[in-house]
């Protein structure tokens, strides 16, 4: 199952939360701290997901998701925080995969920090606690996702070579040279660009994608969306999102061409399964979203205000498409992030037939202990030329076992 391409599309199930703010609560919104109009910071970049520092009411120190995916803020994990959710507005979301409601609340008037920005009088959404485990699948801390109401306010651009973020108030912004401009559609706040794929069979299909820096992959599509999309011959399982009931499975397979703008890409990994679109009448013609494994071999300026794009490729951009080589689904366990557990075998792939069960604990790899590496490591490790050796010594069941198996492509 491959981890680099896995989808983190946590908005599945958090874009449908329509929650009307409280008479009483006074929105200010964001503003840059300086006289510059711009300002700049430097973010995490794990699993193709961008994870920038925040800091709430002045005191407790986060790790958001930014995410051009979701509309409200969302706190995922309230941890130690101060904040009293107890006295907040409660309402019910729907869970993808679950029968009935969960309960969250509503947080007014919630101060949010990023470095040089402000933003006062923020509503949030509060999960109660459990409900989307990320640290357990990116390998650190992560608090919350940061959507539209942030892009909304700016000119943002990522520069995903140099994992740093420049914000701009939009009367200061002008458009840089060398970066081309694509239009796109801003949608119940959320963008959208026209792309085109040339399947396994050479049948073109065209649509409506969410541009998504909230998912990991490089672009999925929905069957279930348009009687045209049609899964390539060869396939292998994927989770294309976790919802509030856990994981979402899909399939993984290659396109012969992705196309939009004057931007190409040629054999590239593609997944497929439900996008739940929560009101399929504001955009008639979606078929799917694009991920940062597609978004990070640009840097991608997002202008809301004028409904554009600019984009310019990155040394990323010829580079292939390649996915976890294992057959291992591995998720932080433990205070520490340091601690592995295997939660998927793949079946028919080295790890399986290596004898790898789920719920082993992995102690090393290559003869390095795993207490020594992140969860991003351990992928890239997954993630080597065909035919690397891999050591992996586990715990299972009070004895330490080992196994060598050899990685190769799996689509």
């Amino acid at each position: 199952m491959s981890k680099n391409c896995r989808l983190f599309i946590f908005w599945l199930i958090l874009i449908r939360i329509l929650v009307p703010v409280a008479s009483n609560a006074q929105f200010i919104g964001y503003k840059i701290d300086n006289d510059l109009n711009k300002t700049s910071f430097g973010f995490k970049f794990i699993n193709n997901l961008i994870i920038v520092p925040v800091i709430m009411n002045d005191s407790i120190e986060m790790q958001f998701i930014l995410d051009t995916g979701v509309r409200t803020t969302l706190l995922t994990d309230i941890g130690a925080t101060p904040l009293d959710v107890s006295e907040n507005r409660q309402v019910k979301i729907a869970g993808l995969g679950q029968d009935g409601e969960i309960q969250a609340y509503v947080a007014s008037n919630v101060q949010l920090q990023l470095p040089g920005i402000t933003g006062k009088g923020q509503t949030l959404i509060v999960l109660e606690e459990g409900f989307l485990d990320l640290k357990s699948h990116i390998g650190q801390a992560v608090h919350g996702i940061l959507g539209y109401d942030f892009f909304n306010h700016f000119v943002v651009k990522i520069d995903y070579i140099s994992n740093k973020i420049t914000v701009y108030e939009p009367a200061a912004f002008s458009p840089p040279e060398k970066y081309t401009s694509i239009p796109i559609k801003v949608l119940g706040g959320r963008p959208y660009l026209p792309v085109s794929i040339i399947q396994s069979n050479d049948s073109e299909i065209t649509g409506t994608y969410l541009i998504d820096t909230g998912a990991s992959h490089s672009i999925l599509l929905d069957p279930d969306a348009n009687d045209g999309i049609n899964l390539p011959q060869r396939t292998i399982p994927t989770v294309v999102g976790w919802g509030l009931s856990g994981q979402i499975d899909g399939k993984m397979g290659r396109v012969k061409f992705i196309r939009f703008g004057n931007f190409e890409f040629k054999n590239a990994l593609a997944s497929f399964g439900h996008c739940v679109q929560a009101n399929p009448q504001l955009v008639p013609d979606r078929i799917g979203s694009v991920g940062g494994e597609l978004l990070s071999r640009f840097s991608v300026i997002f202008n809301y205000a004028e409904e554009k794009i600019y984009i310019r490729k990155n040394f990323r951009y010829k580079g292939g498409f390649e996915h976890n080589k294992s057959g291992l689904e591995l998720v932080v366990d433990g205070y520490n992030y340091n601690t592995f557990k295997v939660l998927h075998v793949m079946e028919q792939s080295p790890a399986s037939e290596a004898g790898i069960l789920p719920d082993d604990i992995v102690v090393a790899i290559n003869g390095k202990g795993a207490g020594q590496l992140s969860l991003e490591e351990i992928q890239g490790i997954f993630r080597a030329e065909n035919n690397q050796n891999v050591q992996l010594i586990v715990l299972r069941d009070n004895r330490y076992l080992s196994f060598n198996f050899r990685l190769r492509r799996l689509i």
